[in-house]
């Protein structure tokens, strides 16, 4: 029965994923059943695994209850039919630095075939610096011409996204974010006319928290 009702559930997230100091960490989390639904979908709680006991990282129900660590820093994203337990924390710091956590849905409602939510944790890394962004240039490079200059950088604050700036003029921004299996990663498309041979083009990511990081390269026409 214990067997039975572990395969029937399964929770998605990433088992690693790093978090950076300052900014905001969001864990995609995504659970689907085919048997033993649960009572509340909407329902969902999150624990520190630790070796004794359910320290609580969020619930809403009983937020006074939340470890000092976590109080008033976590909120996570549910609904009824969409089967999320995205978690996000506010503020990462260096007591988030290997962390071990792992959601429950519908914890009020446990039973012999209730999937083992323990078994499925994500641990975070806390890092000091983001990465550094990535510029692709394509079009052909003459000077008069326009070419399509992308800045794009992955993070993991989907909430509050890093904004990217570039140091040339340019024409038709175009702001998209795509989700990834361990974060998010945010591209700015821009039109770019050359005027010139050797041209710098640098591109700055500013995050929540104050953390910037840039990237250049140069480009030369004919």
């Amino acid at each position: 029965s214990l067997y039975s009702g572990s395969q029937a559930w399964e929770v998605k997230m990433p088992r690693h994923i790093k978090g950076l100091l300052g900014s905001c960490l969001v864990i995609p989390c995504s659970f689907d059943y085919y048997r033993y639904p649960p009572t509340r979908a909407d329902r969902v709680v999150w624990y520190q695994y630790v070796s004794k006991g359910y320290p609580l990282v969020y619930d809403n129900w009983y937020p006074n209850d939340v470890i000092s660590i976590y109080k008033g820093r976590t909120k996570v994203t549910t609904s009824k039919y969409q089967k999320t337990c995205t978690l996000e924390i506010t503020g990462v710091n260096w007591n988030d630095h290997r962390q071990k956590l792992y959601p429950w849905v519908d914890p009020e409602n446990v039973g012999r075939s209730t999937y083992k939510f323990y078994e499925t944790t994500v641990t975070i890394e806390v890092v000091e610096e983001p990465k550094a962004p990535k510029i692709t240039i394509t079009g052909e490079r003459k000077a008069g011409n326009s070419v399509t200059v992308q800045c794009s950088v992955e993070h993991t604050c989907s909430t509050n996204p890093p904004t990217l700036s570039f140091n040339i003029a340019l024409k038709n921004n175009r702001l998209t974010h795509t989700q990834l299996s361990d974060g998010t990663k945010t591209t700015l498309t821009v039109t770019f006319v050359i005027e010139r041979d050797s041209q710098v083009v640098e591109c700055t990511a500013h995050h929540p928290g104050g953390k910037r990081a840039k990237s250049s390269e140069i480009l030369n026409a004919e």
